[in-house]
């Protein structure tokens, strides 16, 4: 066997669409359980929406689409955004495969108010707690703000502890260091994933190591993403929200953050 070709990502945009364009492939091995894995994470989100008068949604860096769908097929006029084109590509064949229409569009929070073309009544995003930094949480929550309807929603997850090395180390505790997916193989390409976790100061960071054989050659790929990032406290939410002019922020029964413009 000749050298392996390995390839590294070179920002957490390109690591996405690494990690998107191989889970897309080995779907067939995790698309089931994933399903109900993402229902059941929506329960506490629809709980919320079902007291706040909502009929249009947009998913926040909604990935391949999944929470989007369930969304539409729960009744909510929806479409979904998210910064990486692999993600959207895939998000669309999965909507048409479903039987549900949807507008997915690829933008980051600084391109909304350009991308959206449009304004809704709520804004879901599970992505607006893992922002890198205080200055682009701010223009997330800006841009945001920007597109919703008056009187409009943006949700979102968020840890209440103040602690949160405590929160890291609780999460630390109940990951697996390494982890082994099963290999899957379609049209004479193999694909194994591997999963390498390690502790750091604002969360975990995931290596996805993609070890691809294609028809005698074999190559790594290398996705190395935080996952969870765990660096803000609600204070700070609290805090970056009223400066970009939202005027009610709280957190509603379901832990769910409630912010309203």
């Amino acid at each position: 066997m000749g050298r392996v070709k390995i390839y590294v990502c070179s920002d957490e945009l390109e690591a996405w669409n690494i990690r998107w364009k191989w889970l897309w492939f080995t779907r067939d091995i995790w698309e089931c359980k994933y399903w109900k894995e993402e229902q059941n994470a929506l329960k506490p989100v629809f709980s919320a929406l079902s007291k706040l008068n909502v009929k249009s949604i947009l998913d926040c860096s909604c990935g391949l689409g999944y929470k989007t769908i369930l969304f539409a097929k729960t009744g909510y006029e929806v479409e979904g955004f998210d910064a990486s084109a692999i993600a959207i590509k895939h998000a669309r064949e999965l909507a048409e495969n479903e039987g549900v229409k949807i507008r997915f569009f690829r933008s980051r929070y600084e391109e909304l108010v350009e991308k959206c073309k449009r304004r809704y009544d709520c804004v879901w995003s599970d992505n607006f707690d893992e922002i890198s930094t205080y200055k682009y949480l701010k223009t997330a929550a800006k841009n945001t703000y920007s597109i919703l309807n008056f009187n409009g929603k943006l949700l979102f997850a968020a840890t209440m502890e103040k602690n949160l090395k405590k929160v890291i180390k609780a999460e630390w505790l109940k990951r697996k260091r390494f982890y082994v997916y099963t290999p899957y193989e379609k049209n004479g390409k193999k694909v194994t994933h591997i999963e390498v976790a390690e502790k750091t100061s604002e969360g975990i960071l995931e290596h996805n190591i993609f070890l691809i054989e294609d028809k005698g050659i074999f190559r790594a790929e290398i996705a190395s993403l935080m996952n969870p990032r765990i660096k803000w406290r609600f204070e700070d939410f609290n805090k970056v929200l009223k400066e970009v002019g939202f005027r009610e922020v709280y957190v509603d029964a379901e832990n769910i953050v409630v912010t309203v413009k």
